[in-house]
């Protein structure tokens, strides 16, 4: 052929190729995210609306139902569910696999504005989002203090917050157990009643006085500034002193007719960290970046911010999930090497000869290394799909050098006068076809799984697609690369040593055995049939005794517990709860440290969950699965009023 025919004759112009292939395949490699999974769009849109002071049955009838009925109209809504709360609703519409998320959640929007008018008039305007996995925080903070709650909230919003949403490849930093610096006033009613006020005045006064407005500018021959006027109050007993009216008998200030405390926040989030009041910096990555170096990088700025911290405020990492991705890769990157050096190792076993097992293993690398170009050009990352699919070519790369290189080395030992330029061309053209039969047989089976329907299709899309990738590429590799290499290192050697000869010998037993095994089968077919058959009918007798799952539970060292108590229970009585939750966690002796949050903010505070962290398999006898099952029971006898999850 053609192709195998120039690598022969050029062999310079191969070898550049395949070092280029190898370099672009590292830096391509280098350059791609990891994670743990594939990144998956699920059709999926949520719409959250804002009401203040509605109770959840206006909610429903007034802002629920409403907007159900404009999204129920889009084409391609598969199911609709919605949520009332006090002062708040969520509506979440999955759509049909094959509907667009872009599309969909731009329809979504424009019914929404179709419903304003039919919406009251103080309701906040709905916000739609895509549902986004990868969009969960992949690290949590914990900031705590020994003294005051003010100062470990001032420095984790102005000073932490910000330095972690400047890290790169931060997209947002949600903040747990956090309540803002408040100015709260209290108004006496017989003292407004007796100066002829109303809370209306009250209200209209602090807002005309509390602003600040731009003053214009001052220009000079040489230069100019810039004037704002400042008349926002600084703190609450300058605030004491605003005038709200004016009278013939003087002015009426704000003090004498309320008190005014600088607090904070209402109580609607509750955060812990190993039993100690905390205050919990959730920190997403962007879309599309690597997890494990944004956590490396998050990392880093939560070490320098803690140098920095006032005296008695420690800030530590709760939860990273980034811990486990880059143990697992790093694992699956040790797999693929090992892999490659067992392949090799029956190579040398089975060939006999170590310039023939150089040549044959040469395709794993530049197959593996040079899918990788083409992966990252496609957007893939590298995650446990793609990394099985790497681990699965290994075995299956080297089977098309194998196949030509064997061909060309039975030219170059029948034939001593065939030189091994002439033996590569020759034995090389001879098995072109059945390689390319053989290797397109197999992307024939792996590129359907990368268009399989359903959410396990999206799963599977990189994995089916890497190994059709790696495929092609060895190929390439065993038509190209293989033959160059043999017509140069190839010699006819009829000697043989004695451990040649010893496994030679192996071989040939092994031969025998198999040609007697094979002749009783021929002679005895419908015995050989019928056992067939009987293997065939056990095993899919067996698939409904074969436990089913997406994939097997790994053990992460850490794992989430959720609780959920009744509609209206007070942050007070879910923070109880949460306490029963960390008392009975941490009596685990497998459990090292934890994370508690009781309350989300706004309504949902009868919601709480825990991070727990467990110490490293080596140092414990039970497995994280049987940690999870003992606490998930211990929780569910102390709060059975409760929705328990643990995973």
């Amino acid at each position: 052929m053609i192709m195998s025919d120039t690598a022969i004759k050029k062999p310079v112009t191969v070898i550049l190729f395949t070092a280029a292939t190898l370099i672009f395949g590292y830096f391509a490699l280098m350059g791609m995210g990891v994670d743990l999974f594939p990144e998956v769009e699920f059709p999926t849109v949520t719409v959250s609306s804002v009401l203040r002071g509605a109770d959840p049955d206006i909610m429903d009838s007034d802002v629920t139902d409403v907007l159900e009925s404009y999204i129920n109209t889009i084409e391609g809504v598969k199911t609709i569910q919605s949520t009332s709360r006090e002062g708040s609703s969520q509506i979440t519409v999955q759509f049909v696999l094959s509907k667009d998320i872009d599309v969909a959640a731009q329809e979504v929007r424009a019914k929404i504005n179709l419903a304003q008018y039919e919406l009251p008039l103080d309701l906040y305007p709905p916000v739609v989002d895509k549902l986004d996995i990868a969009s969960q925080p992949i690290l949590w903070v914990a900031v705590t203090s020994a003294g005051s709650y003010r100062e470990m909230a001032r420095y984790a919003d102005d000073a932490l917050r910000v330095r972690l949403e400047s890290t790169s490849g931060v997209g947002l930093v949600e903040m747990g157990g956090f309540r803002d610096r408040e100015i709260r006033v209290w108004l006496d009613p017989k003292a407004l009643e007796a100066r002829g006020l109303t809370p209306v005045d009250v209200a209209g006064a602090i807002r005309a006085n509390h602003i600040e407005l731009p003053g214009g500018r001052v220009e000079q021959p040489n230069k100019e500034f810039v004037v704002k006027i400042e008349g926002e109050f600084k703190s609450a007993k300058e605030l004491e002193e605003l005038v709200i009216t004016r009278t013939p008998g003087g002015v009426i200030r704000l003090k004498e007719v309320a008190t005014v405390t600088d607090g904070a926040e209402d109580l609607r989030s509750m955060a812990r960290y190993n039993g100690m009041a905390s205050i919990g910096l959730g920190v997403m990555k962007q879309s599309g970046t690597n997890t494990v170096a944004v956590a490396r990088a998050i990392k880093k700025t939560v070490a320098e911010a803690a140098k920095t911290a006032p005296p008695g405020v420690t800030v530590e990492v709760a939860y990273d999930s980034s811990t486990f991705i880059e143990k697992s890769m790093r694992d699956v990157m040790f797999d693929l090497f090992l892999g490659g050096l067992l392949t090799g190792g029956v190579m040398v076993l089975f060939l006999r000869n170590f310039r023939m097992t150089f040549i044959s293993v040469m395709s794993i690398p530049v197959s593996i290394i040079g899918c990788f170009v083409v992966m990252y050009a496609f957007g893939f990352t590298i995650n446990n799909m793609t990394m099985l699919a790497m681990s699965l070519a290994i075995g299956i790369v080297i089977d098309d050098a194998i196949v030509v290189l064997e061909n060309i080395f039975r030219h170059v030992e029948n034939d001593r006068n065939v030189s091994a330029m002439e033996a590569s061309r020759v034995g090389t053209n001879e098995v072109a076809l059945p390689v390319i039969a053989a290797s397109s047989s197999i992307m024939a089976v792996f590129i359907p799984v990368a268009f399989m329907k359903g959410i396990i299709g999206r799963f599977f899309f990189q994995f089916g697609l890497s190994v059709a990738l790696a495929v092609f590429i060895s190929v390439v590799v065993s038509l190209t690369l293989t033959p160059m290499l043999c017509s140069r290192l190839l010699v006819h050697d009829p000697h043989h040593g004695r451990v040649f000869t010893l496994f030679e010998n192996a071989f040939k037993g092994i031969e025998r055995a198999y040609g007697w095994a094979l002749d009783k089968a021929l002679r005895h077919r419908w015995a050989t049939l019928g056992v067939a058959i009987l293997f065939f009918a056990a095993g899919i007798a067996l698939i409904p005794f074969a436990k089913r799952q997406f994939v097997t539970q790994p053990d992460e060292s850490s794992f989430l517990v959720r609780y959920e108590l009744p509609t209206g229970t007070s942050i007070y009585t879910t923070d109880q709860a949460l306490r029963k939750i960390e008392t009975l966690v941490y009596s685990q002796k497998e459990v090292s440290a934890g994370f508690g949050m009781a309350g989300s903010g706004g309504s949902s505070v009868n919601r709480g969950m825990m991070f727990v962290n467990l110490i490293s398999p080596s140092q414990r006898e039970a497995s994280q699965e049987d940690v999870m099952t003992r606490v998930r029971a211990l929780i569910k006898e102390a709060l059975p009023e409760a929705n328990i999850g643990v995973d």
